[in-house]
């Protein structure tokens, strides 16, 4: 009988919504803009109330072998992480893989990654 006590007590503890969650409301965007040409190339940018953006460039890869249409994707994005830094990624994307340089901008600490 106490295990099954116990067992509906922590059923009901589970059950109750984390004092944590917040209800997340849409976060306005301040700028967007996206173009593509007909080559393929495009840019892509937004910036919005958070302070969360990205900005991205896609060019057609004319340098490869057979010419497949693959893109040269350079860009950053940032947002303000959970102690109101701002972490701040910069990247590039070919053939070869996806290259990040990722630092705080606001303690301008650079920390390399590679998948």
């Amino acid at each position: 009988m106490f295990a099954l006590l116990l067992i509906l007590a922590c059923c009901q503890l589970w059950s109750w919504p984390a004092e944590s969650a917040a209800i997340n409301e849409p976060v306005p965007i301040l700028k967007s803009v996206a173009k593509q040409l007909s080559s393929g190339t495009y840019i892509f940018m937004y910036e919005s109330a958070d302070g969360s953006y990205r900005e991205e460039l896609g060019l057609v890869d004319s340098d490869t072998i057979p010419a497949d249409g693959s893109l040269k994707v350079s860009g950053v994005y940032g947002y303000i992480d959970d102690r109101g830094q701002e972490l701040q990624v910069r990247y590039k994307a070919n053939q070869n893989g996806f290259l990040p340089h990722v630092r705080y901008a606001s303690m301008g600490k650079a920390i390399n990654k590679s998948p």
